[in-house]
């Protein structure tokens, strides 16, 4: 096959206009980008230099497969989390390291593991049901990441807010949501730490603190011992890698603060945006609903429920194809040349599987811009197609968690509460809403409902 060398053709826009669109309105620019010049084009984003995004599942497909040697997506990850995150976690190695820590953490999301947290995060989200008011308007976002965030605290460290360990807890929130939320993320010259009082200074400082405390969990914790703990930290403080030697302090300080990360934010825009669909589709919230009725016969939700709900995993899938919360997913930093979809690009380009526009392709999904989610029924997806979570070697190894999780949590609140979207956000159906339903907002490296996704509630059900 003949290659070009160079860059695929992109917007001749500076790069600093391209970057501050990136920023500001994502799916503009790309929506521009993919029309103007199909499946492969180029950014310049200020920082980070050039970026070459792929749509196609068949390009996608070769991004995937490429070596780690040539294809870093450490290196890429790092240059974005790497501040927060440190420098020895599964997100930002690539090569053998990562994939010794991958192994490591693969038990942690076991389908087993995944059922013994079922009534957790059941009870959690119910708790936070009860304090909603009987009548009345309220952002639904904020609300679901609290319940992503207690998730968080006891499926992977153990901790409940408010408990006795609500200093570390409290410390953990912070950290989690002032880290990924910071637009400094994209700017890395500009992260100057100039005092706590300044913008990136306050994120290095509550790091630290964040960091004391977790240090003196993780000694606490193996003093301890093994006292029967079912949560994540638990089980990665005997794991022993090839070598036979246990993570370091640091090691697992990296580990914990990445899942902190990956697991609160993410999972709380998926659920948002997951009832943002159900909410603007009457006849699939029916269907949801009456699959509940049918399967839970108006019990709380257990483990053994979760796969029966085939349904409401249609739902789940179709509304991480039409509202995905990255734009992209996964990306790789190049340190080599690399031979892809007729290019020849150089080293230090960052390339990039553009979900967004790879799930609106009318070639691979019939009437794109239509959330259906008989798509997906009983049909499992095609891992080049269906990219929320990445592909290859580096697909997030908690998509499943996730999913799992966010089946328990909208399984509990439709069936507690009467929810509708207010002035009829998103009723018109169609993934072309995201901007005609007010938009989004950026958080950091993701996107979610403008507003927090307002709602009314008409008083629980129960």
């Amino acid at each position: 096959m003949d290659t070009t060398t160079g860059l695929p053709p992109g917007l001749r826009a500076p790069a600093a206009l391209q970057t501050l669109r990136f920023v500001t309105d994502p799916l503009a620019l790309l929506d521009e980008c993919g029309r103007r010049f199909g499946d492969i084009f180029t950014l310049r984003l200020v920082g980070s230099g050039n970026w070459v995004l792929f749509s196609s599942p068949a390009h996608v497909k070769e991004l995937f497969a490429a070596s780690s040697d040539t294809a870093r997506g450490g290196a890429a990850n790092f240059a974005v989390f790497g501040p927060l995150t440190g420098s020895t976690s599964s997100l930002v190695t690539d090569g053998r390291a990562h994939a010794r820590r991958r192994r490591l953490l693969i038990p942690a999301f076991s389908g087993d593991r995944m059922r013994g947290y079922t009534a957790a995060i059941r009870d959690i989200a119910a708790a936070n049901v009860a304090g909603w008011s009987g009548d009345g308007r309220f952002p639904l976002g904020p609300h679901m990441k609290q319940i992503a965030v207690q998730v968080v605290l006891r499926t992977i460290f153990g901790l409940d807010q408010g408990g006795e360990a609500g200093e570390l807890a409290d410390l953990l929130v912070r950290l989690g949501n002032a880290g990924v939320a910071s637009p400094l993320l994209f700017f890395p010259r500009l992260q100057w730490d100039l005092g706590r009082w300044s913008p990136w200074g306050k994120i290095l400082h509550l790091r630290r603190k964040t960091d004391v405390a977790l240090f003196a969990e993780i000694a606490r914790r193996r003093a301890e011992g093994d006292v029967g703990r079912d949560d994540i930290l638990s089980l990665l403080l005997p794991a022993r890698g090839e070598d036979d030697q246990p993570l370091t302090d640091r090691e697992l300080r990296d580990e914990l603060v990445t899942l902190l990360f990956a697991g609160h934010e993410t999972t709380a825009l998926a659920l948002t945006w997951a009832f943002e669909r159900i909410l603007a589709a009457p006849e699939v919230r029916a269907r949801v609903e009456a699959e509940l009725a049918e399967v839970l016969g108006g019990r709380p939700i257990e483990a053994d429920d979760v796969p029966r709900l085939v349904y409401l995993d249609a739902v789940v899938k179709e509304a991480l194809r039409v509202r995905p919360i990255g734009p992209i997913a996964g990306h790789r930093q190049l340190t080599a040349p690399l031979d892809i979809a007729g290019y020849r690009l150089p080293a230090g380009t960052i390339v990039g599987n553009c979900c967004y526009l790879s799930h609106r392709r009318a070639d691979v999904f019939a009437a794109p811009e239509r959330f259906n989610p008989d798509r997906f029924l009983r049909t499992k997806p095609d891992v080049h197609q269906w990219t929320p979570f990445g592909g290859g070697e580096r697909r997030c190894p908690g998509a499943n968690f996730a999913n799992h999780e966010m089946k328990i949590v909208l399984a509990t609140v439709l069936a507690r509460t009467r929810l509708s979207l207010v002035n009829g956000a998103g009723a018109d159906g169609a993934a072309d809403g995201v901007r005609a339903a007010g938009g989004v907002d950026r958080i950091g490296f993701f996107i979610g409902p403008r507003g927090g996704l307002p709602v009314q509630t008409a008083g629980a059900r129960c």
